[in-house]
């Protein structure tokens, strides 16, 4: 009998829901923190860890994200790699379209009060009479339905309990939890037992001092451990997750309505964006925009991605840079990384926020207008090109001068004098360790491409439907960590000219910008990992035969 995969050591894949289950464990876990369950679980190596990293998520149809995840409704079958409670109590008050189920009366009792219009058991103070409390037990009983239950993640995303059908009693089907007798109290001290192990662990999520005594050349260049150490990494991966608009009766994640709109302001810009590279601009436009030295001549001009269902994938960067920029701004109970923003980084970031809050609000009074004028300005046939998967939201400028005024910024002293640099350090953050030189450098690709797209777009708002011939002053351009007052040089006329003083002022080399400090970490970490040398890989075939496999390129 041939010896199983690797990954499959620890890892089955749950096909009705998309997701991989730890086999020990029993809960699922998501793609990107694999690595860290296995060492931080099951004391897995590093190198072990990753290798089965990496073929889980080959695993065709693996949800990645959290807003891809659906929890299940209707009582479906159980899951048989997940446990099956008994004791899940299913929410009766909107049987029709609600299915939250909890496991305690506290909880069934606070989705009450939060989800059903404040309703509440004991409505009256003081001591209810013997015939009040039994009315009050009456109406919590009809509030909720006995009913088995699972769920796909431990915490967090993905936790919260589904009503499945009961196992069938052929002794095939999941394990059924135990919820009472000397079995629950067992499971009520492994529970506390592990809590403990928890306690003790948090200790080792803590970006710590020592960590500096590694020899590591990567880090070393990066400066990521001076800035952030003290800081706990469960807290810097948190502050820049995909935020909800509005509470989910299923879901235990609070919901951020401000951070939403921005998050979806930076999705529209930058669908927006790459739409005017390939409908807006022609090829002069971007070979400029593809330049990364003040004199260079480049052949092959920015090219769109291949896929416009792709950009959605490489502007998450930006989009969790923006969260946690908004994350940090606001009050928070955690430690968080020091920055500063510029006098116009400051005021571009107030009318973001504005704005964001106002299309929460409904107020889209002048939105309609807007689009009337760039219509106006437009072509129909580009337009209706464009229309298809983009509809161009009020705060989508906001956030476009926001971004811009993160790049155009001098760096006077250090690295860590820009918010962006900040920004794209906790990027570099993992659970159990930092990404290196083969994880992060498309990262930063991913952010430099979106960021170009940006300037062109900045180009095309600043010049206007026509090339204006008058002369003014480019107050939107200037900006640097001195804060220097306006320049009173004149305008450039065109697109063309635009693109090509904002890439010389702060998008090339020789720049001292944020862009330049991207470029050369990238450099620096593609010759650390093209100069690597390659991890062999063994995989069994025919029975006994061993056939020696070695992976080839990047990761």
């Amino acid at each position: 009998m041939s010896k199983p995969s690797i990954e499959c050591q620890y890892f089955e894949h749950v096909p009705e829901h998309s997701v991989a289950a730890c086999r020990e464990c029993r809960y699922a876990v998501w793609p990107d923190q694999i690595e860290g369950h296995l060492q931080k679980q099951h004391k897995v190596s590093y190198k072990e860890a990753e290798a089965v990293g990496q073929q889980v998520r080959s695993w065709a149809g693996l949800v990645q994200y959290p807003s891809e995840l659906e929890v299940p409704t209707g009582a479906p079958k159980p899951v048989r790699q997940l446990p099956v409670y008994t004791d899940g109590m299913l929410c009766q008050f909107d049987s029709s379209c609600c299915y939250y189920v909890a496991r305690s009366k506290e909880a069934i009792r606070k989705h009450w009060r939060k989800d059903h219009q404040g309703w509440s058991a004991g409505k009256k103070r003081g001591r209810p009479s013997r015939t009040r409390q039994k009315s009050v037990q009456a109406h919590m009983d009809k509030g909720y339905r006995l009913v088995h239950c699972q769920r796909l993640f431990s915490s967090r995303h993905g936790s919260q309990y589904f009503e499945v059908q009961a196992p069938s009693q052929d002794g095939e089907g999941p394990e059924i939890v135990p919820v009472d007798g000397a079995a629950a109290w067992a499971r009520v001290g492994e529970q506390m037992a592990k809590a403990w192990a928890d306690i003790e662990k948090r200790a080792q999520t803590t970006i710590q001092e020592g960590e500096r005594d590694e020899v590591n050349p990567w880090l070393e260049r990066t400066q990521w451990l001076p800035y952030l150490v003290g800081m706990e990494r469960p807290d810097l991966l948190a502050c820049i997750e995909e935020p909800v608009a509005e509470p989910d009766a299923r879901q235990e994640q609070q919901a951020e309505p401000v951070e939403a709109a921005i998050w979806a302001a930076m999705d529209g810009l930058a669908r927006f964006s790459q739409a005017s590279i390939i409908d807006r601009i022609g090829v002069f436009i971007r070979l400029e925009a593809i330049r990364t030295e003040m004199h260079q001549t480049r052949f092959q001009p920015l090219q769109p991605y291949m896929d416009k269902n792709a950009i959605v994938k490489h502007t998450r960067p930006w989009q969790q840079m923006l969260m946690f920029f908004a994350r940090t701004q606001k009050e928070h109970g955690w430690k968080s990384p020091k920055y500063r923003f510029t006098r116009r980084q400051r005021e571009a970031w107030e009318v973001l926020i504005e704005q964001a809050k106002r299309s929460i609000e409904g107020d889209e009074e002048d939105e309609a207008e807007d689009m009337d004028e760039e219509r106006e300005e437009l072509d129909e046939e580009m337009m209706d090109d464009i229309d298809e998967a983009i509809e161009v939201a009020e705060e989508e400028p906001a956030c476009l001068e926001f971004c811009i005024a993160l790049l155009n910024h001098r760096i006077t002293r250090r690295e860590y004098d820009s918010p962006l640099v900040c920004a794209l350090a906790v990027l570099g953050v993992k659970e159990d360790g930092w990404k290196g030189p083969e994880q992060y450098p498309p990262i930063l690709s991913a952010v430099i491409k979106i960021a170009r797209f940006m300037v062109v777009q900045k180009g095309l708002e600043m010049s206007g439907p026509e090339e204006d011939s008058g002369d003014e002053t480019d107050d939107d351009l200037d900006d640097s960590a001195y804060e220097s007052g306006p320049s009173q040089r004149r305008r450039p006329k065109g697109c063309l000219q635009l693109v090509q003083k904002m890439m010389d002022r702060f998008m090339v080399r020789g720049s001292h910008s944020p862009m330049q400090w991207m470029l050369d970490l990238r450099t620096y970490g593609l010759k650390i990992h093209y100069n690597t040398t390659t991890r062999g890989h063994v995989e069994w075939t025919n029975g006994d035969e061993q056939t020696p496999q070695q992976s080839i390129g990047s990761a």
